[in-house]
């Protein structure tokens, strides 16, 4: 890992270490043994962005504190086990699979749901403030609202394809659509600041 991913499990770990005193160390250590850890775009560095970019939003949001846990336990593993299937259920399957195994410690079918929401093309809107804000986080954050986004997108070219300039990000966030004010008003800030473009 990069020494910004390090930096962000720390955070991760904080918080895991705060909410979940008794049960921290068990979740990090699935984390480390996560086995698409090393994807360029959908292993664990981006789990870590999506996970922390929740925090901000649920305080944002105003979620409570039992659905911002909740939603930070499924943005750490929304892409766990990630094997590239181009149906994504598979792909959220084998998370949600993760998330039974290893969280057995909380609703962990509240948590595998979550993940489940995750899955893209989104098949439903979604049912909950939690939904959005684990949406928004995993679209926004690692391809724009970070300031090592690029990383990133490169990731998602060299995986999927996909188009990896800060304009092709903003066009897809734009295009997609997004749930939460917050995460709204981060992405308006981006553009009206002229930092688009730039990459």
């Amino acid at each position: 890992m990069r020494p910004v991913d390090l930096e962000r499990r720390a955070r991760c770990a904080a918080e895991l270490r705060a909410r979940f005193p008794k049960h921290a160390g068990a979740v990090l250590s699935a984390l480390d043994a996560n086995p698409s850890a090393a994807l360029p775009y959908h292993g664990t560095p981006h789990m870590l962005v999506v996970a922390l970019a929740t925090l901000e939003l649920a305080a944002g949001e105003q979620l409570s504190p039992d659905e911002t846990d909740f939603v930070f336990l499924a943005a750490l593993f929304h892409d766990y086990d990630y094997a590239g299937a181009e149906d994504d259920g598979v792909n959220t399957g084998r998370a949600a699979a993760a998330v039974r195994e290893h969280l057995g410690f909380t609703d962990h079918a509240r948590i595998a749901a979550l993940v489940d929401a995750s899955r893209y093309p989104y098949l439903v809107a979604p049912r909950s403030r939690s939904e959005e804000v684990l949406r928004d986080a995993d679209v926004a954050y690692s391809t724009l609202l970070i300031p090592d986004a690029q990383h990133f997108r490169t990731g998602l070219l060299i995986e999927r394809g996909a188009p990896a300039t800060e304009q092709d990000a903003i066009g897809f966030i734009i295009g997609h659509g997004l749930y939460t004010a917050t995460a709204v008003r981060a992405v308006n800030r981006i553009i009206s600041n002229g930092r688009a473009g730039d990459s």
